[in-house]
């Protein structure tokens, strides 16, 4: 299974032909301190969510005003080390289906992951760590999800609570901007190897990377070609690979942008594919966009998708 690009080739080669467009960028505001080492505090704020320069999907568009409240995020991807911790401990309280997943090593991000699994993990977490679970099966919020697949209303999480759960797709792009406006990436307009993990082509103006084809540090002959997390430079809220190595799920349907201004979005009520963000090691630049947008089937896994947490603001 490969992550489901949102356009047509005939569609990118109209984009590259455009060539790079320039948007000014402002100072990021500082973040606030968080809680716990292993996440970065992302500040309450509105910021334009979307495609600006207008060169990916139907679904990037329109460009559209977004609040979200303050909330942390973790600075890394889940590695499969973590997974295993937690899984081990949910196999012995009552989560007793979390898989296995993939990871080529300890400090790698946890691949091979459903989106049910992850949510799962969430719970799991939250629950050997004394917090409450945000994820239910029911709408009075009575029952929480420890096993099994079942499609998660937005109207059944406890978003107040403050356990673990997956970045609604607002809070995802808020945080890989990292406070900058109208920028492709989390540091700026191009990409290169120095910067992130990903497969580089002459095809996209905004690649300059000297090195082509997928990261020459991690194409060892030994798929997936994963990166350990936290290989690149953070973003200005401190956050790593939120372009390139695994895409992330998030909590939201795939669904098409309102044209009003939103505060604190869930997506749709229902779908049939939950987003991923954020490119892979084996996609183009293209993917690897603030603004691009993948889905997959909720009961999908790859090597190409892991994901990352957020609690509320504490």
């Amino acid at each position: 299974m490969t992550v489901r690009l949102l356009t047509s080739l005939s569609a990118l080669a109209a984009i590259a032909l455009a060539g790079i467009h320039g948007v000014g960028a402002q100072q990021a505001p500082a973040p606030a301190a968080a809680a716990g080492t292993d996440f970065a505090a992302v500040p309450g704020g509105e910021f334009s969510m979307g495609d600006s320069f207008r060169e990916g999907s139907p679904v990037e568009l329109p460009v559209h005003k977004v609040s979200v409240g303050a909330f942390v995020i973790q600075k890394q991807e889940v590695t499969k080390a973590q997974w295993d911790e937690i899984a081990a401990w949910g196999h012995q309280h009552g989560y007793t289906d979390l898989a296995k997943c993939g990871g080529k090593a300890p400090d790698h991000p946890v691949q091979r992951v459903t989106w049910y699994g992850a949510v799962k993990w969430c719970n799991a977490r939250s629950d050997k760590e004394g917090l409450t679970p945000c994820y239910c099966t029911d709408a009075a919020k009575t029952t929480v999800f420890r096993t099994g697949e079942k499609d998660i209303e937005q109207t059944w999480v406890r978003w107040d609570a403050n356990g673990y759960r997956l970045p609604t797709e607002a809070e995802w792009e808020r945080a890989a901007r990292g406070g900058l406006t109208g920028k492709r990436f989390p540091w700026g307009d191009t990409i290169s190897h120095s910067q992130a993990n990903y497969k580089s082509n002459a095809f996209y103006a905004y690649d300059v990377s000297p090195t082509r084809g997928e990261h020459p540090t991690y194409d060892d002959g030994n798929k997936p070609d994963t990166s350990p997390v936290g290989s690149f430079a953070a973003n200005a809220y401190g956050l790593h690979d939120m372009a390139g190595n695994v895409a992330e799920w998030c909590c939201d349907w795939l669904g098409n942008y309102p044209t009003e201004p939103q505060s604190d979005p869930h997506g749709p009520a229902a779908g049939s594919e939950r987003v991923t963000r954020g490119g892979t090691w084996s996609y183009y630049a293209w993917t690897a966009r603030c603004a691009a947008r993948g889905s997959f089937a909720p009961d999908d896994s790859s090597h190409d998708i892991g994901f990352r947490l957020v609690r509320r603001q504490p």
